[in-house]
């Protein structure tokens, strides 16, 4: 591999947080539009053998929210079981953070409005379970798509010509809301591009056994500008996009990544007197069409992550836009600073998808890599 392409993999490495298609911001006063139909909750579950976690926990929760300007937050939540504790921290909830515990596991769940990927680091730091820090740079002051009404005309035009490909469920998931999420356990450090390549020849298998020709698939990756640093903790993420990635390698994937521009959202860039209006409009839009103008998949991977009093750690981007299904992705390093392990995610809409069929696309991923 070129010098070149060992820089697009390491900058590939870097996308580090999770914004799905359909999401906006104004600016310089941050206005959430976004398909209400989800909760927009990122979890981040790490495992530690800390005395006291549960009190440690309250305390530091309240100086948190003090210090970052948040309406007090609810103390932590107790599960029976992490799975059962997972499935009410992905539930709609206006509060910016939400703690759970279940045996030796603390469930991070965050409004996306409020924090990104490596934001969840930052705040496991701040409860008092750091250090947390993970190796994932920003993509810098990269490019955009354009202008708001530019990257919407674009995003028409694909679903009027090429629209990106689906990802069908095997077999019909459960009456309702929530989300399914499975996870596993793979050896060593797996980069972004390599994550993004098995993942869309996984969707390319899925879609051939079903009798079905996967075009045009198009991968979402949640990025950041830059690392969050000492200051307060808010979402900092962008989007990249990639289409047609069935026909990319890893190396491909990775020089698309390393060149691909930031998704502009789709309202003014700056508050008008007309914002609250376009913002409502926009957002029905985005409930209305937010399968066909979303991607394929989205990938959010955090990087290798260094936190020597956490054993474990899992995270599950958002559902939202075209198929609904996210892949987290998060590497630990052991005390040698080697990356020992990686945990892959998916995490797909309850109402598509059961635990067997999720499980299965997982494993079609992690048997590419």
């Amino acid at each position: 591999m070129s010098p070149a392409d060992d820089r697009a993999d390491d900058r590939a490495d870097d996308r580090a947080d999770d914004r799905a298609d359909g999401r906006a911001q104004d600016q310089p006063t941050p206005a959430w539009v976004a398909d209400p139909s989800i909760g927009w909750r990122i979890l981040l579950t790490a495992r530690t053998d800390i005395e006291g976690v549960e009190a440690l926990l309250r305390e530091r929760s309240v100086a948190l929210a003090r210090a970052q300007g948040w309406p007090a937050l609810p103390p932590p939540r107790r599960g029976s079981s992490l799975a059962g504790l997972r499935a009410s921290l992905v539930a709609p909830d206006p509060a910016p953070l939400l703690v759970g515990l279940a045996e030796d596991h603390v469930v991070l769940s965050a409004h996306h409005s409020a924090v990104d990927g490596l934001g969840l680091l930052a705040v496991l730091d701040r409860l008092g379970l750091g250090p947390a820090t993970s190796s994932a740079r920003g993509v810098g002051e990269r490019t955009t798509t354009g202008s708001a009404a530019r990257t919407v005309a674009a995003r028409l035009g694909e679903v009027a010509f090429a629209p990106p490909a689906g990802v069908t469920p095997p077999v019909p998931g459960r009456p309702g809301t929530g989300d399914v999420l499975v996870g596993r356990t793979v050896p060593g450090a797996h980069r972004t591009a390599d994550l993004v390549a098995a993942t869309a020849q996984a969707v390319v298998a899925h879609e051939r056994a079903r009798g079905r020709r996967a075009r045009h698939v198009a991968v979402a990756v949640g990025a950041v500008r830059e690392q969050a640093g000492e200051g307060p903790v808010r979402d900092r993420s962008v989007l990249l996009r990639l289409r047609d990635v069935e026909r990319l390698d890893p190396a491909g994937v990775a020089r698309a990544l390393a060149t691909a521009p930031v998704q502009t959202p789709p309202v003014p860039a700056a508050p008008r007197p007309w914002s609250p209006a376009v913002n409502r409009v926009a957002a029905l839009g985005m409930r209305l069409l937010a399968r066909r103008l979303g991607s394929t998949v989205l990938v959010s991977h955090l990087g290798s992550v260094e936190a020597p009093r956490v054993q474990h750690l899992a995270f599950h981007p958002v559902t939202a836009g075209g198929s609904g299904i996210s892949l987290g992705a998060v590497g630990l390093r052991d005390a040698s600073g080697a990356v020992g392990e990686t945990v892959l995610t998916l995490r797909a809409r309850a109402a598509d998808w059961n635990d067997d069929g999720l499980e299965q696309l997982l494993e079609a991923v992690i048997s590419l890599l």
